[in-house]
């Protein structure tokens, strides 16, 4: 990750330099895709203030801290701008999730979601019941159709040899597909 350093008033050492990439080291997870960053120190009246700035693929965060030791104003940005980032990643993803949950209600095949307790007692007890669309698909796009839903599986008519398949993700990340015979 390359980081812009801008320091008006003030000698910015390679520690305080180090420290910064170490803490902002633990934020790329919250990023798809890390554009720019912009650490910008300045000195006003005895206060280190830090203005931080993260510009990424799906969003921008900003912070500023002000202290008067320089490594404790870095950590404080730091801190915030990952509270932003945790923020706005839980956004997307909920946004993302009920973008998602709208496309669930085309008609397909039933899906019965047994209580697992109700096994023993003999009669098992639906405790949910839903439809899943199956759309006539190529393996690859198949595959990329998954990796963008929030399910582990994927029911889809291969259109190669138009019968019923299912991906799914398993639990060593690698994806299996079953091709029910009839």
């Amino acid at each position: 990750m390359k980081i812009d350093y801008i320091a008006r008033k003030v000698d910015l050492t390679e520690q305080s330099r180090q420290l910064a990439e170490k803490k902002l080291a633990k934020i790329t997870k919250y990023f798809n895709d890390i554009l720019d960053v912009r650490l910008e120190v300045e000195l006003e009246r005895h206060l280190h203030v830090v203005d931080l700035s993260i510009k990424g693929k799906d969003f921008d965060v900003q912070a500023t801290a002000q202290n008067k030791d320089l490594t404790t104003a870095i950590q404080d940005a730091v801190d915030k701008i990952e509270i932003q980032a945790r923020r706005a990643k839980a956004r997307l993803k909920d946004h993302k999730k009920r973008a998602g949950s709208e496309a669930k209600v085309d008609t397909g095949w039933a899906v019965d979601v047994i209580e697992r307790d109700s096994m023993k007692s003999g009669q098992p007890r639906i405790v949910e019941r839903s439809s899943i669309p199956i759309k006539p698909m190529a393996i690859e796009e198949a595959v990329l159709q998954l990796d963008d839903s929030p399910y582990d599986f994927l029911v889809f008519r291969n259109a190669s040899t138009d019968k019923v398949n299912v991906l799914y993700r398993r639990d060593d990340k690698n994806l299996g597909l079953i091709t029910p015979e009839l």
